[in-house]
């Protein structure tokens, strides 16, 4: 039984125009979306903190939402993992001082109490390596002990030292410390536990979203490379030109429905990057392999007859990924939401720019060719080339017989 029966001559070249133009469409709009209204960043990229926990009952999310109106958070900052009856839920935040400010001024004032109004010089808080308040003091030397029995009557302030003179660090109370105390004054009667913490300072979360940009152009350039060493220099352009066609579709598609961006979705990009290079390779080996079977056969043509014979592998091979994938997004909770929705429609538009992003472009160089030729050969090569008056190239015997008009041999 075949997906698609032998022989199916289906005329894809001839639609390259509209597909030109519909890719060059969504594309821009993808761009214009990425850099006028921006990604929803993650904790992962913006900084913040990650709650989870789990209750020992059924509680509905609403009234999770309702405790922590008194810490200011947004509907959307809670989150349910599973069934109501499992009773896990993420909060997350991603404002990495939320919830700092009163804390700080309690620890300035409780400072300034016991040792003098002058006594602080200034004060630096970093969220980098936790919620932790940095103190440089005037005056003689004084022991952490004094500190932390200044500090005592604050809930989960620590004095810890420094390595240098006048300096010490007063550790505050975690966001999920403040999540857990009011869940516990709202929610008397209900149970929990912490699960896991997770916390990204600001400057980290920058730096994993400069290394993910590299990641990703860092590969598109070595893809480059490599398809031009496998194949020729013709085939490389098409195939980083799909590539990025379908990075920036689905990145467009994340910013215009307001998904999140996060780690998991650079995993899911560069996913989308092996899937579609595996494709297009599918199909470019094909093309190669019928331009040295029929030398004289014009290159549309042999575009179509390959893309017809590697149609029921590309449909087979999108349609049993895609089923997977969308078994992971109804199924999967919203941990891997993010992974499986991108990994999804990054087959539909990787088998697309397959079929009518990179193969048609090996037309479009095979056209530049001469003019690429006299702009980056030599003038003594370009000579020589011409007194040898050696035999045409294959590509270049196709390219001269579609400029004629001759018929297919």
């Amino acid at each position: 039984m075949y997906l698609i029966k032998p022989g199916t001559k289906i005329d894809f070249v001839a639609g390259r125009r509209i597909a030109a133009v519909f890719s060059v469409i969504m594309v821009s709009a993808s761009l214009v979306l990425f850099f006028v209204k921006g990604p929803n960043w993650g904790i992962d990229f913006t900084g913040g903190t990650e709650v989870h926990l789990k209750f020992n009952e059924s509680v509905q999310i609403g009234e999770v939402r309702t405790a922590l109106t008194q810490l200011d958070l947004g509907s959307d900052a809670v989150q349910q993992i599973g069934a109501d009856e499992e009773g896990e839920y993420v909060i997350r935040i991603q404002d990495p001082e939320f919830g700092t400010a009163e804390t700080r001024a309690n620890v300035e004032s409780a400072l300034k109490s016991s040792f003098g109004e002058g006594w602080i010089d200034e004060t630096d808080f970093t969220a980098e390596v936790g919620a932790r308040l940095t103190v440089r003091y005037t005056g003689d030397k004084v022991t952490i002990d004094d500190v932390q029995a200044a500090v005592d009557d604050i809930p989960g302030a620590k004095a810890a030292p420094a390595l240098d003179d006048n300096v010490v660090y007063v550790n505050l109370p975690g966001l999920a410390s403040q999540i857990g105390g009011k869940l516990r004054g709202s929610l008397p009667d209900r149970d929990f536990k912490v699960l896991q913490v997770d916390s990204v300072g600001p400057k980290v979360g920058g730096e994993l979203r400069r290394q993910g940009f590299i990641a990703i152009v860092a590969t598109l350039a070595l893809i480059l490379v490599y398809v031009g060493f496998r194949f020729d220099l013709a085939f490389a352009p098409g195939a980083v030109l799909a590539l990025f066609h379908d990075v920036s579709v689905v990145v467009g598609i994340f910013t215009l429905t307001g998904h999140e961006f996060n780690l998991p979705m650079i995993g899911a990009l560069l996913t989308i990057i092996g899937y579609s290079l595996n494709d297009t390779i599918v199909i470019y080996d094909r093309i190669r392999e019928n331009m040295s079977r029929y030398r004289r056969k014009d290159t549309p043509a042999l575009i179509n007859t390959s893309i017809n014979e590697t149609l029921g592998r590309t449909l087979a091979t999108s349609i049993t990924t895609g089923c997977a994938m969308m078994a992971f997004l109804t199924l999967g909770g919203p941990v891997i939401e993010t992974f499986a929705l991108a990994i999804l429609l990054g087959v539909i538009f990787g088998t697309y720019s397959t079929v009518w992003v990179a193969s048609p472009t090996i037309l479009v160089m095979e056209d530049l060719q001469p003019v690429l030729s006299k702009i980056f050969t030599p003038v003594q090569a370009r000579l020589d080339a011409a007194a040898e008056e050696g035999p045409a190239s294959a590509t270049e015997e196709r390219r001269q017989a579609r400029e004629s008009g001759q018929p297919e041999l």
